[in-house]
């Protein structure tokens, strides 16, 4: 999911520090921690269940592994959804591109120099491959949007390059 915001200068938003906008990058999240919750409980309701049924006809061992079974479906279910949680926050500037990257707060902040960042695009090699998008700054490559689909990688290039026309502006109307 991409969401981009711009910052004008009439608008309450606008900070002093000539912020044009930012571009907030998501996964696809299909799943809250609330369904999961939800999805866990009747998970282990029913599997407990015809667990103690057959702990009540002698079958004793069936109990520890439902309780493994179950351990090991939360963990890869709380693994994926942590996955989906990832969040990424492109903000520009006159003089600056802050990149900051996370789940729950950045774990992550990159500030670059505006002039000196560039925008790469690698094309796929094969149609099955899907292309990357960097911003590289002097040497140093970040790959952003990994998670992003086809559709959503093309509506991100648009929104690079939107951001840098408002930037550019920006730099001219203050100059």
């Amino acid at each position: 999911m991409i969401r981009c915001e711009y910052f004008d200068k009439g608008t309450a938003e606008h900070s002093p520090d000539s912020t044009v906008g930012q571009i907030v990058l998501q996964p696809n999240h299909s799943l809250s921690w609330k369904a999961l919750k939800y999805f866990l409980a009747f998970m282990m309701v029913l599997s407990f269940s015809i667990a103690i049924a057959f702990l009540y006809f002698g079958y004793w061992l069936v109990l520890p592994f439902t309780g493994l079974e179950m351990a090991v479906l939360s963990y890869c279910l709380w693994l994926c959804l942590r996955r989906t949680s990832l969040q990424e926050v492109i903000t520009f500037s006159a003089e600056e591109i802050r990149l900051e990257s996370g789940i729950d707060s950045p774990d992550k902040t990159e500030i670059w120099e505006r002039f000196f960042t560039k925008i790469h695009v690698n094309q796929a090699v094969h149609p099955w491959y899907r292309k990357t998008v960097s911003l590289v700054h002097r040497g140093d490559r970040f790959e952003i949007g990994s998670f992003l689909t086809h559709k959503e990688q093309d509506q991100l290039i648009e929104s690079l390059h939107d951001m840098v026309r408002r930037a550019d502006a920006a730099m001219v109307n203050r100059g």
